[in-house]
Parts: structure tokens; C-alpha cells; sequence
């Protein structure tokens, strides 16, 4: 989940405004072993949301099944807890946060526990997504922190998301090992099977559905 603004700070907002004005909240999902950024959804920071970006995370994932399960790690948001168990039975994923404890400005303790199902091995760990808080911060300048390039409307702040997504999925190689070296190999995209190349943006930009 990553911080952005819309048009105006919170403090600002008068009652004719825009309910999409102020904070702005990105949810995203990412697969852990290849990097593949699955989904986003850009809003308030509210389950209706969430609903949004998982929606679009099971369109595209396979569906699971007890003997084929889905294993979810987030943060301590009660938001991903009420709306899986509500889309999905239990015996089909399993689930598992990681919390977080600061003070002041610190880490003090990581709790790690399990919300339901067997993680069968898995370890729960939000590190990707994190990764994927501070690449997208340094790349896409509406999510950097007090400055002045914030977004002036929900739909360019989400075409922005649109371009880094395809980027990282489709142009950005990964390290890999080759042999007892890591080199750039693949892109997400190719370790997931969905392309057989590295796609440039000519392509991508004369590409036709």
C-alpha cells in the first residue's frame, strides 16, 4: 500500500470538493518468485478498494483449490483478512500477516502469525511489496513524499501506475543466476510465461489488441 495526493492536502478540502481529493491510497499485489506486479487499485483507503484490486488479482490468477492452494502474505490491514475469507474458502488459501511494531520511527518487534490455512513451507514476508513501495516512489514522482508533484486527478495518478506496471512486468529484466553469477535475464512476464522477449516501448506503444 503506497501514499499519494490528490489535488489538495486533507487539511484543505472544503465541502464542494471532490470526495476523491486528498489522500489517495494504492493497493497493490505482486507474485513473490517472479516480481510480477498482478494488480493495483487507487482510492481511498477503504475495504471498497481493496475489493477492487483483488477482483482484478483473481481474474487473472488460476483459482484455488484445496489441492492447489494460494498463499497470501500482507501487513496488519483487517481489510485483506474480512474480504479473503469472504471471496475464497478457507481450505483453498492460506493467509498469513506480518506486523510491524516502531517506536519512534523505529522497528522494535516483527510478529508473524498465521491467519488461517497451512502456509505448507511458505514464508510470510511482505519484503516484495515493500520493494515495490520504495521503487515506485523513486519512479513515479506523485508518490514522493511532501513534494509538489502530486497528482490533479484519480485518472492520471492511475495511468501513471498503468505505465510503471507494464514496464516492470514487461521491459524490466531481473537478476538471475547463471551459473555462479546473478545477471539480468528475464522479465517477469517471461518467468511467468505470459512473453517469450524483452518488449521495448516501440512495441509497446504500436502494439493492437
Amino acid at each position: 500500500m503506497k501514499f499519494g495526493l490528490l489535488y489538495i492536502k486533507n487539511k484543505n478540502i472544503k465541502p464542494e470538493d471532490s470526495f476523491d481529493y486528498g489522500d489517495c491510497w494504492t493497493y497493490t499485489s505482486e507474485k513473490r518468485n517472479s516480481g510480477f506486479l498482478i494488480s493495483f487499485a487507487s482510492g481511498k483507503r477503504t475495504e471498497a478498494t481493496c475489493q477492487v484490486m483483488l477482483d482484478k488479482q483473481f481474474k487473472v490468477m488460476d483459482l484455488p483449490f484445496p489441492e492447489n492452494k494460494t498463499f497470501f502474505s500482507t501487513d496488519g490491514n483487517i481489510q485483506y483478512e474480512d474480504l479473503l475469507k469472504k471471496m475464497y474458502a478457507e481450505t483453498c488459501i492460506a493467509y498469513g500477516q506480518i506486523i510491524k511494531e516502531k517506536k519512534e520511527n523505529r522497528l522494535v518487534k516483527i510478529i508473524l502469525e498465521i491467519i488461517y490455512g497451512d502456509m505448507g513451507g511458505h514464508k510470510i514476508s511482505t519484503s516484495v511489496v515493500e520493494g515495490y513501495n520504495n521503487k515506485i516512489r523513486q519512479r513515479i514522482s506523485c508518490f514522493g513524499r511532501k513534494t509538489a508533484s502530486f497528482s490533479k486527478s484519480l485518472r492520471s495518478h492511475i495511468a501513471r501506475i498503468n505505465i510503471f506496471q507494464f514496464d516492470n512486468n514487461f521491459i524490466e529484466t531481473k537478476m538471475e543466476r547463471d551459473g555462479i553469477k546473478f545477471m539480468k535475464t528475464r522479465t517477469p512476464a517471461m518467468i511467468e510465461g505470459i512473453a517469450d522477449h524483452v518488449w521495448t516501448w516501440s512495441e509497446f506503444l504500436i502494439w493492437n489488441a
